[in-house]
């Protein structure tokens, strides 16, 4: 029994909730809401907006950081402890100095509106995501007069849903949504996927540092614990996607459903999964509380059960003392990933709300209001613990419970101690314990050490062995890598000045002309992870746009850059026709010359924004005089956008235009001038405003970016007239009105939302609609599929509503939204509005399976709706369709999987590589189906061992596909009873 036990000990510390509640414990209206921890520090937000800071050991208050935004939902404090960000319910990041004598602060609104799910450093920079899939950086720079800081935030990544957990190391950033984990190199501005399979939930992922060097891109031999994961699709352009070696020895863990975890490497290559399962199917190991410690009991549970598993889904894993720790509300959780079976866990705490780690303590925030710290420790540093602390007994119950442990084992040289239990518990414990302590004396050594130096060095063994676990910092990693040049040259001035002191001056000015030489190698160049930039070059407007036929030739000779062109340089003024000409060059040469250059000369020439504003009118003026005059209007637009596109400073610039009624129109002028060349784009709104019903394309107006920023800030109760104003000019901005309406009651944005017939924003507000709201867009649709306007009944003609979305595609997005039932009764009162035919059979059908299906698997609805409307296509899946309503008995089915006929003609049903290979000819479907197959290793049954390819059963439905893709016989599903898919459940 003693060798199944895990090695590791959970010790609970001595509280310090009264400490932490000490500032709060007279105002009942202040509650802590959320914490953080650091190498020294302890920091509570609270419902008061405050952030009260203690020293984490000893524990002891601090100070209080005041805060006017409201309550605090959560906080982060940095690495080197100068910092703590915070966030409020309103989306507000801010960060603040941790010492408040040098005051000030920073903060952005990137997450207006959202719930900030995530905060983490990696150096000077925070990492935040929230509850949409938005990922943000906030990159500080240094305190300037010691009131304010300067800082750029920007948002890096839009993903598909809510962010459950980050985490960075140097330049990489690991991001985990609701269905896929996401690795990204900052530097490099490029993520992709890590894995093929989505989930659904809330799932975890964090990097490990391993002992080993971990070879990135490759898969290493199976182990008997693991199961090999296959080779992923590439999220992104992977071009250049490379790690460097300082990553050779991490890897990256996801985790997974039913309590597993991918092990990847940093590019990004799943190389295995972990199973842990069956060995959380052992009872819970017990918690060694104070009073237990004092009483010296240790309480040992039977680990052995048998029981199916335990399927856990992990949602925040952290690195933490050479396991993978997770918890739930009752349950924490310390996984093992090298020695699967010394996974240990405890359920002691059955009301934690949030967990923290550093080092080897883990703090666990409970309901109540309590803080526990509790240490996790490997069993031979808590025997000499306990040893030292004078708890024999415990001790020596220890050593008989771990006693396989302790002689198979290899053993730090400090446990030796441990053999002075001979004299000091019972003859009879000490006769079964003879071979540990016997192991325990030759493992004695030397109690003194001799340095490089010659010193000799007393060992200390508690000291040393409860600390032996951290790694000890070297000259070397104090002051950086030093190259053997540099070294070279300092070992030898360090010659010249103790022992050549009264050699010549020259002598000593030529030594130190040579080290001053060798020096430059100490200026080791650090990669500072930089945020993904935004595009400088812009979408829509191609270079050959603006440099065709009709382009103006310029006759100068410099009308390129050459090296012996004019140049700006910092306090030098230039002629401003020199300014305007180089300008125009840069309009021409965009494609080539960085932003950056741009933004040089426009900064060294002006000092705020009219002044910007009066350059582009000269600019202007010199398109003119040059001839250029088709140019005259589009470079200057386009350069004043693409200067605050690029500018550090965007946010406040454009406060400035919002304010200033000449720039405001310039600013809008702009957008429109850079856009018109696109007509598409001018015949997306009605002539009232509203938008138009958008041609399905992908293509965004140049600059969508800036002018979303634009449309963001300005929005207030005061300047919501001139937004409109705005998106009447430009249509497309309708979509981020809708975004920043998205907490409004969904009638009030019913009409825009539903005029722009974009299937995506359909989506995204699927959750709001209710039955109500239903109804009312089923009248409003009505009258939009007459191709009449919902805001000024004017009938459009240049756009046909029913060849976008028609009332079959509708109602599947009703279904999606309320159900099938529901859908019935909603399309069935408004018949009358409903033109004949409009609605199919596939309306029907679909209605009635999501009635019978989501009565076991509600979350199969979206997919099943996708997967019965796109199978709809073919003639054999429509007769499976119906056969399946046929067979249905009492309004019940027998299990959640479709007929291969129907999974196979959909993308949408787990069998995609096999869609792919069939073509829409009825009379070849079901061989190229056999065929897929095959190709695609679909064998045999899992539950019965039999082939799967069989032309007869596939035709007459006898063989059965889950959502997930597993294939089975439908005979064994009948025989076993089984509604959900048996191989998912097992993994």
């Amino acid at each position: 029994m003693s060798q199944s036990i895990p090695p590791y000990i959970l010790q609970e510390l001595p509280d310090i909730f009264e400490t932490v509640n000490y500032p709060i414990r007279n105002i009942h209206r202040i509650k802590y809401t959320c914490f953080n921890v650091s190498k020294s520090l302890l920091a509570f937000g609270a419902t008061s907006g405050g952030i009260y800071v203690f020293n984490r050991l000893p524990c002891e208050f601090v100070q209080l950081i005041p805060s006017k935004d409201g309550p605090i939902t959560r906080l982060s404090i940095s690495p080197d402890e100068q910092y703590i960000s915070f966030t409020n319910g309103k989306g507000m990041v801010t960060v603040t100095r941790c010492d408040q004598n040098l005051s000030g602060y920073s903060s952005h609104m990137k997450h207006h509106g959202n719930e900030v799910t995530c905060m983490v450093w990696s150096n000077t920079m925070l990492f935040t995501g929230d509850d949409v899939g938005k990922v943000c950086v906030l990159q500080l720079q240094n305190f300037i007069a010691k009131t304010m800081f300067q800082s750029s935030s920007q948002i890096i990544m839009n993903l598909d849903s809510r962010i459950c957990q980050i985490d960075a190391k140097g330049c990489m950033l690991l991001v985990s949504t609701l269905t896929r984990c996401y690795i990204c190199n900052t530097i490099q501005e490029q993520y992709r996927q890590i894995g093929q399979k989505l989930r659904d939930g809330e799932y975890g992922a964090c990097f490990v540092t391993m002992e080993k060097i971990i070879t990135n891109g490759t898969s290493e031999d199976k182990h008997e614990n693991f199961i090999e994961a296959k080779k992923y699709n590439i999220v992104d352009d992977d071009v250049g996607f490379v790690v460097g070696e300082e990553f050779s020895n991490t890897v990256i863990y996801c985790a997974r459903p039913s309590s597993r975890l991918w092990e990847a490497t940093v590019d990004g290559m799943v190389r295995r999964t972990h199973q842990f399962k069956q060995v959380l199917s052992n009872n819970p190991s017990k918690v060694i509380t104070k009073e237990l410690y004092d009483r010296q009991k240790f309480v040992l549970n039977d680990t052995n059960d048998h029981t199916n598993g335990q399927s856990v889904n992990f949602t925040k894993i952290y690195n933490f003392n050479k396991t993978i720790f997770s918890y739930s509300k009752s349950a924490l959780y310390f996984l093992n990933v090298e020695r699967v079976d010394e996974t240990i866990w405890f359920d002691e705490y059955k009301d934690i709300i949030e967990c923290s780690v550093y080092d080897d303590i883990l703090y666990i925030w409970r309901a109540n209001g309590c803080l526990v710290s509790l240490r996790l420790m490997e069993v031979d540093r808590f025997l000499v613990k306990s040893y030292f602390d004078e708890k024999y007994v415990l001790c020596s119950e220890l050593c008989m419970a771990f006693k396989e442990y302790l002689l198979t084992r290899n053993l730090s040289p400090k446990i030796h101690n441990l053999v002075g239990l001979k004299d000091k518990i019972d003859n009879g414990v000490i006769k079964s314990l003879e071979d540990v302590l016997e192991k325990f004396n030759s493992l004695k050594t030397s109690d003194a050490t001799k340095t490089k130096s010659g010193i000799f060095v007393v060992d200390n063994t508690y000291q040393n062995m409860l600390d032996d676990r951290k790694t000890k910092v070297s000259e070397e990693s104090v002051f950086g890598p030093v190259s053997p040049e540099a070294m070279q040259a300092l070992k030898e001035l360090s010659i010249t000045v103790s022992d050549k002191l009264s050699t010549s001056k020259k002598i000593i000015k030529e030594k130190w002309g040579g080290f001053e030489e060798r020096m430059k190698h100490l200026s080791i160049e650090k990669h500072e992870a930089s945020p993904i930039r935004n595009e400088n070059v812009t979408k829509w407007v191609s270079r050959d746009d603006y440099e065709g036929e009709d382009a103006p030739i310029v006759l100068e000779n410099n009308i390129v850059f050459k090296e012996s062109s004019p140049t700006v340089r910092e306090n030098t003024i230039v002629d401003e026709f020199e300014v305007c000409k180089m300008l125009y060059q840069y309009s021409r040469l965009s494609v080539v010359i960085e932003s950056s250059d741009l933004n040089s000369i426009i900064d060294n020439n002006t000092c705020n924004m009219k002044e910007v504003h009066d350059l582009m009118l000269l600019l202007q003026k010199y398109c003119m005089s040059i001839n250029a005059i088709e140019e005259s209007k589009f470079v200057p637009n386009n350069i004043f956008l693409t200067y605050l596109n690029t500018s550090s400073s965007k946010c406040d610039l454009l406060d400035v235009i919002i304010n200033d009624e000449v720039l405001y129109k310039y600013f809008v002028d702009s957008c429109i001038a850079v856009n018109i060349k696109m007509q598409k784009h001018l015949s997306l709104g009605c002539e009232c405003g509203f938008p138009l019903p958008y041609v399905r394309t992908s293509q965004m107006p140049v600059f969508s970016d800036l002018i979303d920023q634009f449309i963001e800030i300005q929005w207030s109760s005061q300047t919501k007239e001139q937004c409109y104003e705005v998106c009447k000019k430009m249509p497309y901005l309708w979509r981020k009105i809708l975004y920043l309406r998205r907490n409004e009651d969904l009638i009030n944005v019913l009409r825009i939302l539903l005029q722009m017939l974009d299937e995506g924003l359909l989506h995204s507000f699927l959750p709001q609609f209710t039955l109500d709201t239903w109804e009312r867009t089923i009248q409003l649709y009505a009258t939009l599929y007459g191709n009449i306007c919902l805001n000024c009944n004017k009938k459009f003609n240049h756009v046909s509503v029913k060849d976008m979305l028609s009332w079959d595609y509708l109602g599947s997005l009703m279904i999606k939204s309320i159900g099938g039932r529901k859908a019935i009764q909603v399309m069935q009162k408004y018949a009358n509005l409903i033109e004949m035919g409009a609605l199919t059979m596939r309306f029907y059908h679909t209605c009635l399976l999501v009635s019978l299906y989501e009565k076991i698997d509600v979350t199969i609805n979206i997919t099943l709706v996708d997967t019965i409307y796109s199978s709809y296509d073919f003639k054999e899946s429509r007769v499976e369709i119906h056969k399946l309503l046929q067979n249905t008995s009492e309004g019940v089915i027998k299990n959640t999987a479709l007929p291969l006929t129907v999974a196979a003609t959909s993308p949408c049903w787990g069998l995609k590589k096999v869609y792919e290979n069939i073509s829409n000819e009825s009379d070849s479907v079901i061989n190229d189906i056999s065929m897929a197959m095959t190709n695609n290793n679909i064998i045999d049954c899992d539950l019965c061992g039999l082939p799967l390819q069989n032309e007869v059963l596939i035709q007459d439905g006898g063989l059965w596909v889950f959502k997930c893709g597993h294939t089975f016989h439908g005979a064994c599903l009948n025989l076993n009873q089984i509604k959900l898919c048996p191989s998912c459940s097992i993994n």
